[in-house]
């Protein structure tokens, strides 16, 4: 199904480079197989719920935002049978299993994306989840022969992948510590922000004015190499710099 040639070539870029990017490592995957699109999402874990850390995809973005915007997350079986599982997941078994959430299967069809694929978890550090979404261009009938074939070189190729982006993450997180550490009021107010507090609720706590909470945000934001506070805070927590509540 597919030129073996062509796989280990992708498997010696794989294992031989430091880092292989997104977008690279998707066009060598399409190339290399019959895959119409990818998605490779990893997700820091909170008690407020999870805020992403780093998505790549090869969807339209029409298809992305009508996702989003009928609230598809809440219900896609898909995510929830990928989270706190390292069993593969086939879309197909998860349509079968949760019929009421037809509409979002509905919605795929309307975009032209089918229902053959299949979701791998991926091992994350603590408060993480991270998975390989891979949607197959092949008919329905051929799907099962197809997933049989591949399995093993789709798992093999996600976690060499997922690898090197932690592995890259860890290298730049040790240059980013040297260059800097949060300092006990960055880690009070990072703290204070966990907790859903305000900058004005957080200025009060602690005694200092609003503007001074924003300067110390701004700091840890910088330090820790993000650029929202929801980013800054999920850093810090999985890092242990500051407690959880």
């Amino acid at each position: 199904m597919t030129d073996q040639r062509a796989f280990f070539d992708l498997l010696d870029i794989m294992e031989n480079e430091k880092l292989v990017e997104a977008k690279r490592f998707f066009a060598l995957m399409r190339s290399t197989f019959s895959i119409a699109n990818l998605l490779y999402v990893d997700v820091e874990i909170l008690t407020s719920g999870f805020v992403v850390h780093r998505l790549h995809h090869t969807y339209s973005a029409s298809a992305v935002r009508t996702y989003i915007d009928e609230g598809f997350l809440r219900i896609d079986p898909i995510f929830r049978s990928a989270m706190g599982s390292i069993r593969p997941v086939d879309w197909a078994t998860a349509r079968k299993l949760y019929p009421e959430n037809e509409p979002l299967f509905s919605a795929a069809a309307h975009h032209g994306l089918g229902v053959n694929g299949i979701t791998l978890p991926l091992a994350a550090p603590t408060r993480r989840l991270a998975f390989l979404a891979i949607h197959a261009d092949v008919p329905a009938e051929e799907w099962p022969a197809y997933r049989r074939c591949h399995l093993r070189d789709f798992q093999l190729l996600a976690n060499l992948f997922h690898a090197s982006l932690l592995e890259n993450e860890n290298r730049v997180e040790l240059s980013n510590h040297d260059a800097g550490s949060l300092t006990n009021r960055e880690t009070e107010v990072l703290g204070w922000a966990a907790a859903g507090k305000s900058y004005w609720e957080i200025g009060t706590i602690l005694g200092i004015s609003e503007r001074t909470v924003r300067f110390f945000m701004t700091n840890a934001r910088r330090k820790l190499n993000v650029v929202s506070n929801a980013q800054a805070v999920a850093q810090a927590v999985r890092r242990d710099l500051i407690p959880t509540f």
